[in-house]
């Protein structure tokens, strides 16, 4: 292994990390980290006085066009569209990389599709990846009052929301078990006493519908909002799931850094419920039925 690549490597999980966590896609964060590094491989690296701003920069810039160009196809998409989900695993040789591995929630990449691109990217790299204002300046090419303005335009376009960045794991837990309990043994009103008044629920599906006893059921095309409305469509949904669907177990899985509920028939991988909670009640659903987005969770493949 050449200096050049021992260099880039040094920063790979750094690269992958801001790359999935602007665009919310593993294989085009991989294609971008990977293209980051045929730009390096051709670069004069002598030159580069500091390579890890060099590859963030390339990383970045590749980001934004892509969102500017995917931003339509989003809008397009059947239904609700979610990130894909990233099941957590422990880095090669984390031990000898300057960079840690990071990826958002679920929740909040959802939330980050308030913003522009660029908003995004000096979001994320302000406030997860701790760059300083002079670094984003020299990053995007503006003045530090510049980027200043960006993050305080972004903070505003997130609103209240922002504070959802604190996650208690622990509480997290304790309430994602009892909503497992409340979904498995069938207790509505035990589900109902867990969410909010103005819970959330966004599905995506990819516009492939599930077949259950003759019916063919689909992700919601739209958000479900209400406590009423989300308790029983969770409790409908998976009713019918249980009684019709034979192999039907659910698992935890640590996704995005936060425990989420994978849902198994036999080995495949058939729907991932993630939630966020204010500490106390749950305040967002998200479930992912899209087999496309859950392809890493197949054993087989």
């Amino acid at each position: 292994m050449n200096h050049q690549t021992e260099s880039f490597l040094e920063y790979r999980n750094l690269l992958f990390s801001i790359a999935y966590n602007m665009l919310g896609q593993v294989e085009t964060a991989q294609d971008i980290v990977q293209d980051a590094f045929l730009s390096w491989t051709q670069a004069d690296t002598v030159a580069v006085r500091h390579p890890k701003a060099f590859l963030v920069k390339i990383v970045t810039n590749k980001c934004i066009n892509y969102l500017h160009s995917s931003r339509v196809n989003r809008e397009k998409c059947i239904g609700v569209w979610l990130p894909e989900p990233l099941h957590d695993t422990a880095p090669e040789n984390a031990d000898s990389r300057i960079e840690t591995y990071h990826a958002l929630s679920i929740g909040l990449m959802v939330l980050l599709e308030k913003l522009t691109p660029r908003e995004r990217a000096i979001f994320l790299l302000k406030e997860i990846f701790a760059y300083d204002y002079y670094e984003l300046a020299e990053l995007f090419e503006i003045t530090a009052d510049n980027a200043r303005q960006i993050l305080r335009r972004a903070k505003d376009h997130l609103g209240q929301d922002g504070r959802r960045f604190q996650v208690d794991i622990k509480v997290h837990e304790k309430i994602l078990d009892n909503f497992l309990r409340a979904v498995t043994e069938g207790a509505v009103e035990d589900l109902i006493g867990l969410l909010k008044e103005d819970i959330v629920l966004m599905a995506e599906g990819g516009g492939k519908p599930v077949e259950i006893n003759g019916q063919r059921l689909s992700a919601t095309a739209r958000p479900i909002l209400g406590r009423k409305n989300v308790g029983n469509f969770v409790s409908t949904i998976t009713g019918k799931y249980f009684r019709y669907i034979p192999g039907l177990h659910w698992e935890v899985v640590v996704v995005n850094g936060l425990p989420s509920l994978l849902s198994r028939v036999d080995t495949e991988p058939f729907s991932l419920v993630s939630i966020e909670s204010d500490g106390h009640q749950i305040s967002n659903i998200y479930v992912q039925t899209n087999p496309e987005k859950l392809r890493h969770f197949n054993p087989n493949k």
